[in-house]
């Protein structure tokens, strides 16, 4: 049965809801499921960088957006909790990539754009819901993401659109031996190394239509949606891009490198702030992204690769795009990927490169990667081994930490009211390396047990496609990066109704969280305090983590007990007064009472079963009227 209170939030219409009251489901929208299989070879596309049977992760699958409509029509998303919905990116693709990371692929993810005013057809479909026909090309397209845009906002579900700025897909080639024409088998005409001074002048266009291997758009102007688009053509000049070539090391490196390389084939773009067309750049994607704020609707952007490009590109960016928007800012969400684990690095983006001059935001906020890495640590191992919390612990004292007298997160409001640390988006897995969290060795009762933790701390907690099931990469292995978890959630050879994946256990964990976290405001702002990691009792950690939920109006306890035996703690009460009565809610897992005493001690004892996580809260007598 649905909560009331998570429905209430959803009902509300999404500009009226604050971020901080949100629940994302992260999509890979080609492995979400396949409602339309009229897509999966689009009109001059070669058919062979299809897999039919959805089994070859580097090759289109079908998901599109007609599956996720028919999920949001279905009341799959409502049911779960979730309230907005971070696709990857829906621009048209390069579709086929040669030299890649692990060899030849497609461009099935999304981040590889050809046309950043463009919907992949891989995705739309030529008729709508209600059977009415799109218009052929472009048009027809960008009708139909604004038909899903609004059919989730009919729902209560915002949209977020991923979006990269640092570079495009494979538009262009290195013409390596000079004969002008573009030698597709040929490695060095896809990728050549690093060069720290100057650029290749030898790059050309590409053109092979059936990979839509073309040159990048717009050119210029667009109309669409009955808007006239004042585009440049900037992303269409050669001399916008850097052409620098490939450093294979680039990701780990901090020295400039990472923000001037391609990524092995995709072309990075020239966002130096001393470039001839830096603020013709800015503009243009400025003019390309309020577009699909204002006019297809869209309520936020997740900023791909924030650290690849120079900070004061997103200063200029998020500027101009805010005044853009004018009043309609304080309700879009600009949150980016800057990847690394370093609270300093994470929060730097969130802070101008102009600061302390400026104290406005520049990002909203950031994909929270360091207490990602903290809580993997402590919750990812396979059978029933745990790691120790302590560094969980250190990462949340670490968000509020700060160097000299400047915190790490920008404390400043956005035009919505809240700060970075507020609007931070708290997760455990995503679709790149770090991969799913279920993974060889990895049991879904551990799966629910990190969803429990994502939805109760400080955040806006973003579930991964696929983690309502447990969705399991048996390739992927604890330690190792891979991609190897993106999977197609549901197959067409075995496929499931939407409602029988609502019985799935951890869609029932998930849907108990969400429904938590709407009743009690105070695990959606409220501060976090620590209360144990180590039991004092033994040298050895015991796998039980609890923290407090507290604002001036009200608290909770959340206790987690990450072994696979029972643990009986006897906790600090976290200022609850001798003789409290708390009430022992289950989020995931077994706990066999469902009340606890704080005792005169002023500490209070629950039992906890195996792969466990509760709320304590204070239990309110009713007033009997004399």
């Amino acid at each position: 049965m649905r909560c009331l209170a998570v429905l209430l939030l959803t009902l509300l219409s999404a500009n009226a809801r604050p971020w901080t009251d949100d629940v994302l489901y992260f999509v890979l929208t080609d492995r979400f499921h396949d409602g339309d299989p009229a897509n999966n070879t689009p009109a001059g596309s070669d058919p062979l960088l299809y897999d039919p049977l959805q089994k070859n992760i580097g090759m289109y699958q079908g998901g599109d957006l007609r599956g996720l409509e028919q999920a949001i029509e279905s009341g799959y998303f409502t049911d779960l909790g979730v309230t907005a919905l971070w696709i990857t990116p829906p621009v048209k693709n390069v579709w086929r990539s040669g030299y890649d990371l692990g060899g030849w692929k497609t461009g099935y993810h999304g981040y590889w754009a050809q046309d950043f005013l463009d919907i992949d057809p891989h995705l739309t479909s030529a008729v709508s819901m209600k059977g009415e026909k799109y218009p052929d090309g472009a048009e027809g397209r960008m009708r139909h993401y604004r038909d899903f845009v609004a059919l989730a906002h009919s729902k209560g579900l915002k949209v977020v659109q991923d979006v990269v700025l640092n570079h495009a897909g494979p538009v262009f080639f290195y013409d390596v031996n000079g004969n002008g024409a573009f030698d597709n088998q040929a490695k060095e005409e896809w990728v050549q190394p690093f060069k720290r001074d100057g650029f290749y002048p030898n790059a050309m266009w590409m053109d092979i239509a059936k990979w839509n291997l073309e040159k990048a758009q717009p050119d210029g102007p667009r109309e669409l949606l009955g808007k006239r688009i004042a585009t440049k053509g900037v992303l269409a000049d050669l001399s916008s891009y850097g052409r620098k070539g490939f450093s294979s090391d680039s990701l780990g490196k901090s020295d400039g490198e990472e923000i001037e390389c391609d990524f092995f084939s995709l072309r990075d773009l020239w966002t130096a702030p001393d470039s001839d067309h830096f603020d013709r750049l800015v503009n243009e994607f400025v003019e390309i992204y309020a577009f699909y704020l204002l006019n297809v609707g869209v309520d936020g952007l997740r900023i791909d690769t924030v650290k690849h490009v120079h900070h004061e590109f997103w200063d200029a960016f998020t500027e101009r795009l805010r005044k853009r928007l004018g009043a309609k800012a304080k309700d879009k969400l600009l949150f980016g990927e800057v990847y690394d684990g370093d609270p300093k690095k994470l929060g730097v983006y969130t802070w101008r490169s102009d600061a302390p001059a400026r104290k406005e935001p520049c990002l909203d906020s950031v994909l929270d990667f360091q207490t990602c890495f903290a809580a993997r640590e402590y919750l990812r191992h396979e059978g029933g081994e745990y790691g120790s919390a302590a560094k969980l612990e250190r990462a949340m004292k670490a968000f509020r930490g700060a160097e000299g007298d400047r915190p790490y997160y920008n404390p400043n409001p956005g035009p919505d009211g809240k700060n970075a640390r507020e609007k931070s988006v708290t997760f455990i897995e995503n679709h790149d390396g770090l991969n799913r969290f279920r993974v060889a060795g990895v049991t879904a009762e551990r799966n629910d047990l990190a969803q429990a933790l994502v939805m109760t701390l400080p955040g806006i907690p973003c579930i991964y496609y696929g983690a309502e099931v447990a969705l399991h990469d048996t390739k992927g292995k604890v330690g190792q990066d891979t991609e190897s978890g993106r999977l197609t959630l549901f197959p067409r050879e075995a496929e499931a109704k939407l409602s029988e994946l609502k019985e799935e256990p951890s869609f029932k964990v998930i849907s108990r969280a969400a429904a938590l976290r709407a009743e009690l405001p105070v695990l959606r702002d409220g501060e976090f305090r620590p209360l144990w990691v180590d039991s004092p009792q033994s040298g050895e950690d015991d796998g039980v983590f609890a923290f407090c939920r507290e604002k001036k109006d009200g608290k909770v306890i959340v206790v987690f007990n990450a072994a696979a035996e029972p643990r009986t703690p006897k906790l600090p009460a976290a200022d609850f007064p001798a003789g409290t009565k708390l009430g022992v809610t289950p989020v995931c897992g077994t706990s066999p009472v469902s009340q606890a005493t704080v005792g005169p001690d002023e500490r209070v004892e629950v039992a906890l079963g195996p792969n466990t996580a509760v709320i304590l809260q204070r239990i309110v007598e009713p007033v009997r009227a004399k």
